[in-house]
């Protein structure tokens, strides 16, 4: 186990490994690879995600990670690429995010480009960092989807989340009001 990152705020950088998939905290060195993969899938993610919209050059690849890496440096969060075990191709990131240390309590986003939905790659993803959270001292994580994103919204149930609410108009996205599903875990101690 982890030691409590709640008395020292830090966070580990350790690789996190499961069946097919391993997560490690995103360097600027993956902005290119990064960049292909939300480019690869642009249209896609568009439809549920407010920043693909403006995520258009490696600076903003680089930028992106320099920012969580920031965020992983202040023991606040960070960006984890999701990669495949087979071949190490980045599928994707799971972003823990929002650490408030006092309460134990953090949310996390993600993303996966869309040639791997559908294949069990982001609750594997998920579940690794929902482990790497519980290791930190977290209690309590959070997600939040758009109600129309029928795939994030059961994940997060298939993940144990219970909805404790939906938020209403919480997100423009292209010029559009979204309601945003709220979920939660309490984590086991």
């Amino acid at each position: 186990m982890l030691t409590t990152s709640n008395d020292l705020h830090e966070m580990p950088d350790e690789l996190l490994e499961g069946e097919r998939v391993f997560l490690r905290f995103l360097e600027e060195e993956d902005s290119e690879e990064l960049l292909y993969l939300v480019d690869s899938s642009r249209e896609d993610l568009n439809s549920w995600l407010p920043w693909v919209e403006s995520f258009v050059s490696i600076a903003d690849a680089y930028n992106a990670i320099s920012a969580y890496r920031m965020q992983r440096d202040m023991a606040n969060g960070g960006a984890f690429g999701i990669q495949r075990i087979e071949d190490g191709a980045l599928l994707g990131e799971v972003i823990l995010q929002w650490i408030d240390w006092n309460n134990r309590s953090a949310s996390f986003g993600y993303f996966l480009g869309s040639e791997f939905w559908g294949e069990g790659f982001a609750t594997e993803a998920m579940k690794l960092a929902i482990d790497y959270a519980r290791k930190l001292g977290i209690h309590r994580v959070e997600i939040s989807a758009a109600v129309e994103n029928e795939r994030s919204c059961k994940l997060a149930k298939r993940l144990g989340f219970e909805e404790e609410g939906v938020a209403k108009d919480a997100e423009l996205l292209h010029g559009k009001w979204r309601n945003i599903a709220r979920f939660a875990q309490i984590m086991p101690n």
